[in-house]
C-alpha cells in the first residue's frame, strides 16, 4: 500500500503528526473490523492486533508517570533514612565545638561568626526535621505563633500555629521536648545577636511570591544580616552541609538535602513509630491520606509481621522456651521491688515506668539515667572498642557525617563512664536496695 497524504480542505491547516498518527489507527482499527466478516477480502490487511484507539491510551501516560514519580520518591525517602542521621550528627558536633571554641575566646569577632554560622546550620535542619514544615511556613514563624495552653489539671504545653500556605489551610501542631529545645535556641540566638530582651519585629518577604510580608518578630532571622532569612539561604546551607558530610544516594551519585525532604523523613519517622495516618496527615497539612500513604507502602505489615516472627525465633533460640515460662511469687516480688524505676541493667532511669521518654530509650549520655558503677569495666571495653573504630574511620576516610556520628557515640560512653567512675558508691545498687 502507497501511504497518501490527506487532502487539505482550502484554508485548512496542516495536520499534526499526533492527528495524522489517529487517522491511521481509526483506519486500521476498521479494517480489523471489517476482516472479522466471513470471506471478507479486507483479511489479508488486517493486522495481527487491533490498534489501540484514542480512548483506550486515556490516561496511560499519567499512570507511568505517576509510577515512575512514586518508585523514585521511595528510592529518595530510603536514602534520606540512611543518610540524614549523617547530616544532623555533623551539624550537632560542628556546633558543640564552635560553642566551646567560643567560651574560650567570647569576645573574638572571628569565632562568633563561626559558632553563629554553625548554629544556624543545626536550628535550620532540626527545626524542619522535628516539625515536618514547608519551607514557607517555617520562614513565616513568628513568636506570636508559640501559643501557650495549660491542662486542667494546670499542666502547662505548647502548640505551634502555621499560617495557611500550600492549600491556604491554617493548623495548629504541638511542640514537643526536641522542637521545643531548638525554637528556645532560635530565640536565645536572635536576641543575642541584636542585643536586645526580645525577638525584635522586621520586614517580611515572600521569595516565593516576590511580595512583601508582614512587619512581625519572625523567628528565623539575624543569621549574619539583621533581616530575615530566604529560601535560597535554607537551601546553601543545606547543600553545604550535604557535601560536608559526603552524603551519597545508593548508586553513589551525591545526595544534596533538600528543605522538603525534611517533610518525608518527618512522615517516615512517624510510621516507623506506629502514628496513625491521619495524624501524621494533620501535622503535615496534606489535604488527603494518599499522600502519606507513599511512605506508608515502604513498611508492608507483611514485612513487618514476618521480621518479628524471625525475632521472636531468634530470641528463643537464644534463651529456650523458658524464657516465655510466668514469673514465679520471688520474681514478682524482686519486680514489685523495683516497680517505679526502669532498670536499663547498666543504667538506672530515674523516669517512672509507664512515663514516655524523649530519648527513645537511648541512655547513653542521658542526664535521667544512673550508671552502675559495677558497669565501669563494660563501659571501659565500650570505649575501647569505638575510639578504635573511629581511628580506622578517619584512617579509611570515610565521610564527616559518620565521623561525627562515630564522635557522638565516644562522647556518650565517655560521659557514661565518667559519672560511674566518680561514685564513692554504687548509687543504682543503693536505690534498688532501698
Amino acid at each position: 500500500m502507497q501511504r497518501r497524504q490527506p487532502r487539505l480542505v482550502a484554508g485548512e491547516d496542516r495536520l499534526t503528526a499526533h492527528q495524522w498518527l489517529i487517522n491511521v489507527r481509526c483506519f486500521f482499527a476498521d479494517i480489523c473490523s471489517w476482516a472479522g466478516e466471513d470471506g471478507s477480502p479486507f483479511a489479508r490487511w488486517a493486522p495481527a492486533a487491533v490498534p489501540l484507539e484514542r480512548h483506550d491510551l486515556v490516561g496511560v501516560g499519567f499512570e507511568k508517570a505517576r509510577r515512575r514519580q512514586t518508585k523514585r520518591q521511595a528510592a529518595a525517602i530510603l536514602d534520606l533514612e540512611r543518610e540524614v542521621p549523617k547530616l544532623r550528627a555533623l551539624a550537632t558536633r560542628r556546633w558543640q565545638d564552635a560553642a566551646a571554641a567560643l567560651d574560650t575566646a567570647p569576645d573574638d569577632p572571628a569565632t562568633q561568626r563561626v559558632e553563629l554560622d554553625r548554629f544556624w546550620d543545626w536550628a535550620l535542619l532540626e527545626l524542619l526535621l522535628q516539625s515536618g514544615l514547608r519551607i514557607e511556613e517555617a520562614c513565616e514563624l513568628t513568636t506570636l505563633d508559640i501559643l501557650k495552653r495549660r491542662h486542667r489539671d494546670g499542666r502547662t504545653y505548647y502548640l505551634l500555629h502555621v499560617k495557611p500556605s500550600k492549600f491556604d489551610r491554617a493548623r495548629v501542631i504541638p511542640i514537643g521536648d526536641g522542637l521545643g529545645r531548638v525554637i528556645a535556641q532560635i530565640i536565645r540566638h536572635v536576641k543575642v545577636f541584636y542585643g536586645t530582651s526580645e525577638v525584635p519585629a522586621c520586614d517580611g518577604w515572600d521569595s516565593r511570591e516576590k511580595t512583601a510580608g508582614p512587619h512581625a518578630p519572625y523567628l528565623l532571622q539575624g543569621a549574619g544580616h539583621p533581616s530575615q532569612i530566604a529560601y535560597g539561604k535554607i537551601r546553601s546551607r543545606f547543600a553545604r552541609l550535604s557535601r560536608a558530610a559526603g552524603a551519597r544516594r545508593s548508586d553513589g551519585s551525591e545526595l544534596v538535602l533538600r528543605p522538603h525532604d525534611c517533610r518525608r523523613v518527618f512522615a517516615s519517622e512517624h510510621l516507623n513509630n506506629n502514628t496513625p495516618i491521619h495524624v501524621i496527615q494533620a501535622l503535615l497539612g496534606h489535604a488527603s491520606p494518599d499522600t502519606v500513604m507513599v511512605y506508608a507502602k515502604l513498611y508492608p505489615t507483611t514485612l513487618v509481621e514476618e521480621y518479628r516472627k524471625t525475632v521472636r525465633a531468634t530470641y528463643l533460640d537464644f534463651h529456650g522456651a523458658d524464657s516465655l515460662r510466668a514469673p514465679d511469687a520471688a520474681e514478682w516480688q524482686r519486680l514489685s521491688e523495683t516497680r517505679e524505676l526502669r532498670d536499663m541493667g547498666t543504667h538506672l532511669c530515674a523516669l517512672p515506668a509507664g512515663e514516655h521518654c524523649s530519648r527513645g530509650l537511648v541512655c547513653l549520655g542521658c542526664s535521667s539515667a544512673q550508671p552502675k558503677k559495677s558497669a565501669a569495666p563494660l563501659f571501659q571495653r565500650m570505649l575501647s572498642s569505638h575510639q578504635a573504630a573511629l581511628g580506622r574511620a578517619r584512617g579509611a576516610g570515610e565521610p564527616a557525617g559518620q565521623l561525627a556520628a562515630r564522635e557522638l557515640e565516644v562522647q556518650r560512653i565517655s560521659s557514661a563512664l565518667r559519672r560511674a567512675c566518680d561514685l564513692d558508691d554504687d548509687v543504682a545498687a543503693a536505690i534498688e536496695a532501698a
